[in-house]
């Protein structure tokens, strides 16, 4: 029977990688270096993840899922575009910092990554988030609430916005406050209003 200190060991492997990951990068750090943080051995780690590579795709798509169950609550709620989007920003800012931080690491180190698993993560990554959140866009766009404009333009403005918040503490003096997000979805929705024509 397995105890349950071994069911939670990969977990603890992905717990502790991010963090380092999160730290020092892709590059900046070994199995060997995550085996002993861990307390495992090197044949215990890849065990459960047969390269670091493995290890760090695992990690990307777990919160990958933990981020679009956030996008698919918000998507549930009957508001418009706005709102939808408020409750996405927020869903994410309360996210612990390591946690918001690997949705950078996603952009930033996946070219440490083979051609093949980038490709994949790729459309994985535009499926379960990029593109959910297009999708939000393109009803408000369709609803009128929205100005008509390139979705997908519109979309990587307003992760861009948010991108600063995507740093561990110590890393940025930027701290998603909810009124910081709640500023930041004004300033990208205010701008993108729909307003009748001004008059000659």
């Amino acid at each position: 029977m397995r105890t349950n200190e071994a069911i939670d060991l990969p977990q603890k492997c992905m717990d502790e990688a991010t963090r380092l990951f999160v730290a020092h990068g892709y590059n900046g750090i070994s199995m060997r270096e995550i085996a002993e943080q861990v307390g495992v051995s090197k044949a215990g780690l890849y065990y459960h993840f047969r390269d670091k590579e493995a290890l760090f795709l695992a990690i990307l798509t777990a919160n990958l899922g933990e981020i679009e169950a956030i996008v698919t609550d918000a998507k549930r709620s009957e508001s418009g575009a706005r709102q939808r989007i408020t409750l996405v920003m927020h869903g994410i800012a309360a996210r612990a910092p390591e946690q918001r931080a690997i949705i950078r690491l996603a952009s930033q180190e996946m070219v440490n990554v083979s051609p093949e698993a980038r490709e994949a993560f790729g459309r994985t990554y535009h499926e379960k988030f990029i593109g959910q959140i297009q999708s939000i866009i393109t009803d408000g766009i369709a609803a009128g609430d929205l100005r008509p404009v390139d979705a997908s333009d519109a979309t990587w403005i307003l992760l861009g916005m948010m991108y600063p918040f995507l740093y561990t503490a110590h890393e940025s003096p930027l701290t998603p406050t909810a009124g910081a997000i709640d500023l930041m979805v004004a300033i990208f929705f205010d701008g993108l209003a729909s307003r009748p024509a001004a008059s000659a």
